[in-house]
């Protein structure tokens, strides 16, 4: 195999997704953070399904100082928290249950009960709402190809004097991953797209699911995109739909830049995560300096077959020089599958075979390490 051939193969298995998961210590939202966020230009977030490529570059900067801010709610005396129109005793509440999100002179209320975030309502100089039935916006861990969803109900005024009622649905879905470029021109990955879609009806009597006939509402399509080593988002989209004529109420983006990360000086949990993608970049380096001056070719030569493989797949090599063999399988997204663990060998001709019968027809990697030289090689089971 030419040294061109093992630099792909390698940069193949380094995209492997190694970040598809959200989970409480590492996403959660936590008091006293502060994000900067830019906004931008609207650009469709495509389709859901594995190894995308999101392009956001380029895109044109309305407003390049949007801030967002995590705090706890205020204190009545020394004992109990108001959120929005409740309060809650404060002996009662647990550290970080309970979070106000603060943007655009709106303040966002939420609650974290067991593993799931819940939004209880949102106010701001225009309109007050409360959620009666409270929304589930996130349920933790939140995995690749997972979905939640929760109906909710709500109430509320509009300027002081219009009564809101209003029900829907909330639907939240880990539904792709891939590869993203920012606004800055960097490039992340994998990064994880989390989309939330939100159906909004009126209900005309408090406490009636009946509306109007033929009236669909409104849909609000949110997109967050996460990066290992990050609590919050790196990229949004945003995007709200009259659902009677399709027609597009408004859209936005904004862009979460991520040196502007700034609470990560405090975040021990995402900054291990980060050190850790750190130490796998540096590692990589010097592999490929490695691969680029020493081959596997150098060392053994190898025959894999049959492959497209049904059953048994064989491994026939030759070793040059004494080295540490093995062989091992993984499914495209990274799993173990199948191993051979390393054994020493002498100088000579070996003869090795893997039992896929079991596999599920797709494709998987072959991990071939000898010497800590290694290569991948791309095995098709029918």
């Amino acid at each position: 195999m030419k040294p061109a051939q093992i630099l792909f193969l390698l940069s193949l298995w380094v995209a492997l997704p190694g970040f598809s998961q959200l989970n409480n210590s590492h996403n959660h939202l936590r008091p006293g953070d502060v994000l900067i966020k830019q906004q931008v230009e609207y650009r469709d977030p495509g389709n859901a399904g594995k190894d995308r490529l999101w392009d956001f570059s380029n895109l044109k900067t309305l407003n390049n100082a949007y801030t967002l801010t995590y705090s706890l709610p205020p204190l009545e005396g020394d004992s109990v928290y108001i959120l929005g129109d409740t309060r809650y005793p404060k002996k009662d509440i647990s550290d970080n249950e309970l979070i106000v999100g603060t943007e655009h002179n709106t303040m966002y209320y939420y609650r974290m009960i067991h593993d799931s975030l819940l939004q209880t309502g949102h106010e701001n100089p225009v309109v007050e709402l409360k959620y009666t039935t409270p929304m589930v916006l996130m349920q933790y861990p939140l995995n690749y190809g997972q979905s939640i969803s929760s109906d909710y109900t709500s109430k509320g005024l509009y300027s002081g004097t219009v009564d809101i009622h209003t029900h829907g649905t909330m639907v939240t879905a880990a539904d792709a991953y891939g590869k993203m470029i920012l606004p800055s021109g960097d490039t992340l990955s994998p990064v994880l797209r989390v989309k939330t879609i939100q159906s909004i009806l009126d209900s005309p009597v408090e406490g009636s699911f009946s509306i109007e006939t033929g009236d669909q509402g409104k849909q609000l399509e949110t997109c967050r995109w996460y990066s290992k080593g990050y609590r919050y988002p790196v990229f949004e989209t945003v995007r709200n739909i009259n659902l009677n004529d399709s027609t597009e109420i408004f859209s936005t983006a904004f862009f979460y830049p991520p040196q502007d990360h700034l609470y990560l000086d405090t975040d021990p949990e995402n900054l291990a995560l980060l050190e850790e993608v750190w130490d796998m970049d540096k590692k990589q380096e010097e592999l490929q300096e490695q691969v680029k001056t020493v081959s596997l070719e150098d060392i053994m030569s190898c025959r894999i077959y049959p492959n497209p493989v049904t059953s048994i797949l064989n491994l026939e090599y030759e070793l040059k020089q004494e080295a540490k063999v093995a062989f091992e399988l993984y499914s495209i997204d990274g799993m173990p599958v199948k191993k051979i663990a390393a054994k020493s060998k002498t100088a000579g001709i070996y003869y090795e075979t893997i039992d896929c019968s079991s596999l599920h027809p797709k494709n998987y990697v072959l991990r071939i390490t000898a010497n800590s030289v290694l290569i991948n090689e791309i095995i098709i089971k029918k």
